[in-house]
């Protein structure tokens, strides 16, 4: 979806916001930043190394008008050439300033980057970052001389993850632009991707196949009978088995692939009108498979059945007729105990 090979910073900024409840001092900005060539690789490294983990593409939203989210309005100023670079900055950073009004939200540093040479799905564009760094750390930082030898202590920031960042991708204006957003601090969820940024999930392929296995999961859930876990994680094991077989997934093949052999198709049509009413979900009958997005949510499908003797077997959820086949559940009458019997060829 997303290619960086050949990305390169064309400008950037750089300033601080506070937290406006706490009534702290912001830093703007009136000149950019100038970069020597080797901190503009490594900067861009660590800005789209960590946007490239992002899955979910995302738009600009509002419920009047897209005219009114400050962010898409000074994005589209900017690409149309009626703000320049620093003013685009200040608007956003002034904007953050007035979303950060909860205890719990830190004082950062904020990049603003605009990226030349972004390849996103067939075209090639530009794109503006928004990057906040919230948590720093001690480092040792060693001088040496020929007779002496000394460190100092300082604090300063990994250049693995960012904390809160977006890359606003000049596409699809009219829809509220493309966006991938990342935050990887949990305590303020809502702040950044909803309060600052007020952005939206696109409708697209990627988007049916998340929340149809999360449908599926979450329903899973339902079909446990007195700690009996395992035909759940049949049923979760079938359904990614479905998602791998079929480029396209209809109502009629889950209907006759996953759930009439469960004998779960009312039950299952009764949970989803809950489960899509409950999360705001539209979801399609008929969609294609993404498969970036089956492999990352099949990580996150738990496949390990725990027992109280203190085993756990765990199952691999992508090879479902394979697990189906070789493993069988009964109880012991003598022993009046439950038991799995797994069949293999050799340990692996």
């Amino acid at each position: 979806m997303l290619k960086t090979s050949n990305a390169l910073i064309a400008r950037a900024t750089l300033q601080r916001v506070g937290n406006k409840l706490s009534q702290e001092i912001n830093y703007s900005t009136s000149e950019e930043i100038p970069l020597t060539s080797d901190e503009e690789t490594i900067l861009k490294s660590f800005f789209l190394s960590s946007i490239r983990s992002s899955q979910d593409l995302m738009k600009f939203t509002h419920h009047v008008s897209l005219d009114y989210n400050t962010v898409y309005d000074s994005t589209s100023k900017f690409f149309q050439q009626e703000i320049s670079f620093i003013d685009y900055s200040n608007n956003i950073l002034n904007h953050l300033y007035e979303k950060s009004n909860h205890p719990q939200i830190k004082t950062g540093e904020l990049f603003i980057v605009l990226f030349q040479e972004i390849q996103f799905q067939e075209i090639t564009t530009d794109a503006i970052g928004i990057f906040k760094i919230e948590k720093k750390i001690d480092y040792l930082k060693f001088n040496a001389t020929e007779d002496d030898m000394d460190f100092m202590i300082s604090k300063g920031v990994k250049l693995q993850k960012i904390d809160k960042g977006c890359l606003i991708l000049n596409s699809e204006q009219s829809d509220g632009y493309r966006v991938l957003s990342i935050d990887n601090n949990s305590y303020d969820a809502n702040y950044w991707k909803k309060s600052f940024l007020d952005l939206e999930e696109v409708m697209n392929d990627s988007y049916q196949t998340k929340h149809h296995l999360q449908l599926l999961s979450n329903f899973s859930n339902t079909m446990v009978d007195e700690g009996d876990t395992f035909v759940q994680k049949e049923f979760m094991s079938q359904g990614v088995q479905l998602f791998n077989d079929n480029e396209v997934i209809t109502k009629d093949i889950l209907e006759q692939e996953l759930l009439s052999p469960f004998d779960v198709v009312d039950s299952y049509d009764n949970f989803k009108t809950q489960y899509k009413k409950e999360n705001n979900l539209d979801l399609e009958e008929h969609f294609n498979v993404s498969v970036p997005t089956l492999k990352k949510e099949k990580r996150k499908i738990k496949s390990q059945i725990n027992l109280d003797t203190k085993i756990q077997i765990k199952l691999d959820i992508s090879e479902g007729d394979t697990v189906k086949e070789n493993i069988e559940k009964g109880f012991d009458e003598e022993r009046k105990m439950h038991y799995y019997k797994v069949y293999y060829n050799e340990e692996t």
